[in-house]
């Protein structure tokens, strides 16, 4: 499993999302021609519907009330047989048109003249009867008229579909199709979308298409929730993909500090009981109670790797209390400075062994706050021992409390190698420790638990740990915890 999550995990993962894009792109793209094509056809019924209901407003004066003259003229049956007359007028079939109204009914007649032989050249293709007592050119005023209420039912029909593009029409001659109005045929040939030609009135002298340079927006507009849903869901499986990838990743990093931290761990305690035990042995075979100086110097070592000893396993039996956030302080008014030289004091003898130089600044009045004298001191604990393992020998090591009404300010700087600021955010994380410059091998034996336990402990407290460092310039950990007056 090992083996098959860190070879061919990102490569399975990155093919998977690159297999969803491509059929999603692959869908949405297929159901863009289908969008296309039914955007087509709706605007095709837009001018269908306006040119049947244009001729139907053209000839209801004074028909308002019959029904079946309005079931008839607004019927898709009149439609397609008004469409089929118009179509066959460049077949060379020449017709005869009658439109009249009288009284309360209205006479339309069309015949047909079907020649069996070519035509004569000068053979007009269609003839027209008006009504009574109107002239070519009342009759040419008139379909100005229709022509704009035409396009008017167009612009607001295409404004109900949502089809804000910019549409214009044309306007041809209905016997001979030449343009006589309206845009140029450079554009209606560049045109994404044009109509058939439709006549707007019974007086049958233009045809009006409409001209749509571009669908495209219309189209997206209608496949909205499509891409925004497709998009979402692309999102959503990237986003868990990586989640699973940064979760193997924890994992594998995690199982592999585990397995350092075993390793270290175990040295760790080796050493202590390793120290006490020569000390012991030293005590009863050079018989030191008869030297109580040097009997002494030998407890007091026995007795600072016990402490320590005792902080290691603290920190181990810790870590459940942590994740289970069942970490329960025992508070108390605690003299931040007093804890510190507590703890200066019971590392003296680690402190000349390193050949380390400890400064300690203390502020003349008593710095308290409200915080556990057992993890506070462990804390403080932890800092100098950090400083005194990775500080090398000879360190020098600065502390200093700044205390205000609000806030006790603790400072631990140290002349050690510094951390890379790379390291800076990930040095509290639990089990990490910084590499050395060869192959991640660690100079100093530990566990990754000091700084977390601190970090850790420090916000229990309500306040915050700060580094400040920089590679060859020594490191600065800084506490702020809240003052209690």
């Amino acid at each position: 499993m090992k083996w098959l999550s860190n070879r061919y995990a990102y490569p399975m993962v990155i093919f998977v999302i690159i297999v969803s894009i491509a059929l999603q792109i692959a869908w949405l793209n297929q159901l863009f021609k289908a969008q296309r094509v039914q955007v087509k056809r709706d605007l095709e019924g837009v001018v269908g519907q306006a040119a049947e209901m244009s001729t139907y407003l053209s000839l209801v004066p004074g028909h308002e009330r019959s029904v079946n003259f309005r079931n008839f003229f607004l019927s898709s049956e009149w439609l397609q047989f008004k469409q089929a007359y118009n179509n066959m007028r460049f077949n060379r079939i020449g017709s005869r048109f009658r439109s009249q109204v009288e009284g309360d009914s209205t006479f339309v007649d069309i015949s047909l003249r079907i020649p069996n032989g070519k035509p004569p050249s000068h053979t007009r293709g269609r003839i027209l009867h008006f009504d009574s007592n109107t002239t070519m050119a009342q009759e040419k005023d008139s379909d100005r008229v229709d022509f704009h209420r035409m396009d008017s039912l167009v612009q607001m029909r295409l404004a109900q579909i949502g089809a804000d593009e910019k549409a214009t029409y044309a306007v041809y001659s209905y016997d001979d199709k030449k343009l006589f109005d309206g845009t140029s045929r450079k554009n209606i040939k560049n045109a994404a979308f044009t109509s058939q030609q439709y006549s707007y009135n019974l007086r049958f002298l233009g045809m009006y298409q409409l001209i749509v340079p571009s669908v495209n927006r219309l189209v997206l507009y209608r496949m909205r929730y499509y891409l925004v849903s497709s998009s979402l869901m692309l999102i959503f499986t990237v986003a868990v993909f990586v989640f699973i990838l940064r979760l193997m990743r924890n994992q594998r990093l995690y199982a592999q500090a585990r397995i350092a931290f075993t390793s270290n761990m175990t040295h760790e305690l080796k050493t202590p009981v390793a120290t006490v035990s020569l000390a012991l042995e030293t005590i009863m075979e050079s018989e030191l109670e008869n030297d109580p100086r040097v009997l002494r110097e030998y407890l007091e070592i026995s007795r600072g790797e016990l402490k320590r000893l005792n902080l290691m396993i603290d920190k181990v039996l810790n870590l459940e209390h942590f994740d289970n956030s069942q970490m329960k302080l025992r508070t108390e008014l605690f003299d931040v400075q007093q804890g510190l030289n507590q703890v200066i004091s019971s590392m003296r003898l680690q402190l000349q062994n390193s050949g380390a130089q400890l400064k300690f600044l203390p502020m003349a009045l008593p710095c308290f706050v409200g915080g556990d004298p057992v993890h506070l001191t462990n804390v403080f604990y932890n800092l100098i021992e950090n400083a005194l393992k990775y500080g090398g020998d000879g360190v020098r090591l600065e502390i200093f409390c700044i205390c205000n009404p609000n806030e006790v300010t603790i400072s631990f700087r140290d002349s050690g190698p510094g951390i890379d600021s790379s390291y800076h955010q990930r040095i509290f994380e639990r089990f990490f420790r910084i590499p050395s410059a060869t192959a991640d091998i660690h100079n100093v034996k530990g566990t990754g638990l000091g700084l977390n336990y601190v970090k850790q402990i420090v916000e229990k407290h309500g306040g915050h740990i700060k580094l400040e460092s920089e590679k060859g310039k020594g490191s600065n950990f800084i506490i702020y915890l809240p003052a209690v007056s």
